[in-house]
């Protein structure tokens, strides 16, 4: 495999077979999962409409450190459907109740977008579970939503233009995300289509964005700028300067909010540091985590 900070990401499946997948029931919802290398905990947390692949460039780096597990959130990826109701609550009780099954007492956190909003939960609301915090271009910084998912909270609209799975809206949805569109190969966009096709993950968007957002943004109790000073857990802030996603504003503002905190901005970086630039955010995680 390649380095994606010097060329296009290209996802295999003979790199992909590397991975001992699992699965573990959780609340209910039969979780599929990885678990790499040995030595402290660490959790990655992938966002919204993602799946643990995204953490491709990131887990075998780490695993020569640490004990890292991956995870498909309910109706993501592989992982099986929920029949409650999408919010922040059940999110980051759902990683307590992830940890608490795999036998984990506290772990450092990664989230990215709206994984990170996740974590963020968990850490202010069960902070002993919390041993660092790393935040990834995170959500929950602004009330900011795009306008699809606004829409899709509609009643009867937001099924239909959910319902269709277009390989090219696809693609550009990708390409969104990052600084150099070009870093997406047909590998990246034929997995996220396949996942995507997936009713399950269509309901779970839907569940998403209605328990979460309205036609005006994202629900208030979604921004928890006003609950940052909470944060006991010493926190990482990674962003990429060019993110069209979660504006880099947001998290320079959040490196005041937050008590114990490092920002590392990334240059010619989008909202996928963990990807774009693979090889220095690894080293910043693993010297973070290590400090």
């Amino acid at each position: 495999m390649t380095n994606p900070d010097s060329a296009s990401v290209n996802l295999t499946k003979q790199a992909l077979a590397a991975w001992n997948e699992r699965y573990i029931d959780v609340d209910g919802v039969h979780t599929r999962y990885v678990l790499e290398g040995s030595g402290p905990p660490v959790l990655l947390i992938h966002g919204f409409g993602e799946f643990l692949e995204v953490w491709h460039y990131n887990i075998a780096p780490l695993s020569e450190h640490f004990s890292v597990y991956a995870m498909d959130l309910p109706g993501h990826g592989l992982s099986g459907e929920l029949s409650s109701n999408y919010t922040l609550d059940f999110s980051s009780e759902f990683i307590v109740h992830f940890m608490q099954a795999m036998g984990i007492k506290h772990a450092s956190l990664v989230g990215h977008s709206l994984g990170g909003l996740v974590c963020l939960s968990v850490a202010i609301n069960f902070p002993s579970k919390v041993d660092k915090l790393i935040l990834v271009d995170s959500a929950g910084l602004n009330r900011e939503a795009p306008l699809i998912y606004r829409l899709a909270t509609l009643p009867v609209f937001g099924t239909i233009i959910i319902k269709p799975t277009l390989r090219t809206v696809v693609r550009a949805g990708m390409k969104k995300g990052f600084y150099d569109p070009n870093i997406i190969t047909r590998d990246w966009i034929d997995l996220s289509y396949r996942y995507l096709r997936q009713p399950k993950l269509k309901h779970a968007i839907l569940n998403l964005v209605r328990n979460n957002a309205s036609i005006d943004g994202l629900h208030p109790e979604l921004l928890v700028t006003d609950k940052l000073h909470l944060v006991t857990a010493s926190t990482m802030l990674i962003h990429g300067e060019q993110d069209q996603v979660i504006p880099v504003e947001y998290a320079r503002l959040a490196c005041k909010l937050i008590p114990n905190v490092t920002c590392r901005i990334f240059e010619k970086c989008g909202h996928c540091p963990h990807i774009e630039k693979a090889g220095k955010f690894n080293e910043a995680l693993i010297g973070f985590l290590n400090s």
